[in-house]
């Protein structure tokens, strides 16, 4: 998983924007300008990678 990434996160819509080295990450919700939230990468599901390969 890498920064830009869209996640699931207690069913909702969510693009990770920063990634920390304790195995947590920021995510912001899709529908709200400016609301980080501060999650445990084990509580995501992965939707979407952004990756070009």
């Amino acid at each position: 998983m890498r920064v830009g990434t869209m996640v699931l996160f207690k069913g909702e819509e969510y693009q990770v924007i920063w990634i920390y080295d304790n195995a947590t990450c920021e995510i912001k919700k899709m529908d709200v300008l400016g609301k980080v939230e501060i999650a445990a990468i084990s509580e995501l599901n992965v939707m979407l990678d952004c990756r070009i390969i």
